[in-house]
């Protein structure tokens, strides 16, 4: 009998391994051979299943950088493609199979058409960088920025109704974060030879920080973090092997590691946020957050002064450039806002808008600091771009789903894989996107996003389809994990 654990761990490691050794392969003939008898495998393996269709596109997502570009279409549309026809099918064999959709996703609807209708509607810039002449392919950006986490929530909502595939879900999150660490760890501590793709060590983006291979040390970051949170429940849930919750342990603290390693303020504004909720309501799984707070704070204290100071590498959080480069973009939000308060200046505009209507924060900075560059706040970018009834409309989305999230957290089991703690795993990966979005333009990032989104999908589905009498919590009782029988099917 294959162990419960065997498929979330070979699934994404094996994936990884094939597709690094296709990157490998002389000849791009060879490459094609090669992923073209793969990826048949895949796409009838994933159209049998959406679970397995999910789990190809985050691995595709995850490796989009890296990947070489020998297909005319990006690997990761065929596999979001994959999802969507999975999905299709799924719901066509099931006479109850039909997605109700809620207040939730009407408001995911209007924020998707407030979107395509910027799209295609005339703007003053077009969607190019104008220093570079690069251009920017607003479909593309509004697939991976909003129709795929939006779907993803969607197939997670109503498609993980088995702990089977969440467990799945949750141990190749867990992989992914274990590579990243490990990715992260190498670059600084050797031997580079390991580290794949090259690029992290060779020519990284962001000198001095662990970019992974985003080559971005932000979403580097944010799937350190998702990899941490995760591998602490994997590691205290009961069900699982001994020696595979050792290893979460350890996959755990190697994230943590790695969360330094990003020497990225956001990611450890971030990294704190989790770990003090995790300590303050992570029941049944809080000691691993407890120990790695006291730990920081201990290294903190022990390190103040080159904590404070501005020597990004040495772990200092004192340095000006980037703080200056958000307040300027900030200041050319607000006038953008102004200017355009409804409507916006167009999807994909901000960088345009931001080259030629460049704003300065204060006499004391710089002006030419954010000169040109995308927004670095998410909202603020989101209001400039699609105007005040786009980030009305981005706004309502976030929280609806934090309003179901608290309220899965209400009403799930407390115990159980996927009860009350898998909705505070679900909501701690949505503090750390919002977070993140504090200083950079999530929309760029869709293998985060995509995450999350689906994370925040399942733990609301499974609220959903409790037993009615766990729709009232009862502060007397220890909590169950019997669902009902069409729930574990």
């Amino acid at each position: 009998m294959t162990p419960r654990w065997l498929p979330g761990v070979a699934f994404p490691v094996a994936l990884l391994i094939v597709l690094a050794a296709a990157a490998k392969v002389p000849t791009q003939f060879g490459v094609l051979l090669l992923l073209g008898a793969i990826g048949s495998v895949l796409v009838i393996s994933g159209l049998r299943d959406p679970v397995v269709a999910v789990l190809l596109l985050l691995v595709t997502t995850f490796l989009r950088v890296a990947l070489p570009s020998i297909l005319p279409v990006d690997p990761f549309v065929l596999a979001f493609l994959g999802v969507v026809g999975a999905w299709a099918i799924w719901i066509a064999r099931g006479t109850d199979r039909a997605p109700r959709l809620g207040v939730i996703e009407c408001a995911m609807v209007l924020y998707v058409t407030w979107n395509i209708m910027s799209m295609f509607s005339s703007h003053p810039f077009g969607s190019v960088v104008p220093v570079s002449g690069e251009a920017l392919s607003v479909p593309r950006f509004v697939l991976t920025g909003t129709i795929i986490p939006f779907t993803m929530f969607l197939v997670g909502r109503y498609t993980f109704d088995r702990v089977s595939a969440v467990r799945l879900l949750l141990w190749t999150i867990v992989s992914l974060g274990a590579y990243s660490a490990v990715m992260s760890i190498l670059q600084f501590h050797g031997p580079t030879a390991l580290v794949w793709p090259h690029y992290i060590v060779e020519s990284p983006s962001w000198e001095g920080r662990a970019v992974g291979i985003f080559d971005q040390p932000v979403v580097n970051g944010v799937v350190l973090i998702l990899g941490f949170i995760v591998a602490l429940l994997l590691a205290s849930t009961r069900s699982e092997p001994r020696w595979s919750r050792i290893l979460a342990m350890g996959i755990a603290a190697a994230s943590a590691y790695g969360v330094y390693l990003t020497h990225t303020r956001v990611v450890w504004l971030a990294f704190a946020v989790v770990v003090l909720i995790g300590a303050v309501l992570a029941k049944g799984f809080r000691t691993g957050f407890v120990v790695t707070g006291g730990v920081a704070a201990a290294a903190v204290a022990i390190k103040w002064s080159t904590f404070i100071s501005s020597d990004r590498s040495a772990g200092g959080v004192g340095s000006p450039d980037e703080l200056q480069d958000r307040l300027n973009t900030a200041q050319t939000a607000f006038w953008a806002i102004q200017e355009k308060p409804l409507a916006g200046w167009g999807i994909g505009r901000f960088t345009a808008m931001n080259t030629y209507h460049h704003q300065q924060w204060a006499p004391d900075v710089p002006w030419i600091r954010g000169f040109g560059i995308a927004s670095h706040f998410n909202e603020l970018g989101i209001a400039a771009e699609l105007g005040l009834i786009g980030l009305v409309l981005w706004l309502a989305v976030l929280f609806l789903m934090a309003s179901g999230l608290f309220h899965a957290f209400q009403v799930l089991p407390a115990d159980g894989l996927c009860g009350r703690r898998l909705a505070l795993v679900a909501m701690m990966a949505f503090v750390v996107l919002v977070i993140s979005g504090l200083t950079v333009d999530l929309r760029f990032f869709d293998f985060p996003n995509a995450v999350v989104m689906l994370l925040v999908g399942i733990a609301i589905g499974w609220a959903e389809r409790a037993p009615a009498d766990q729709l009232t919590p009862d502060p007397h009782r220890r909590g169950s994990a019997s669902f009902p029988a069409q729930v574990h099917r």
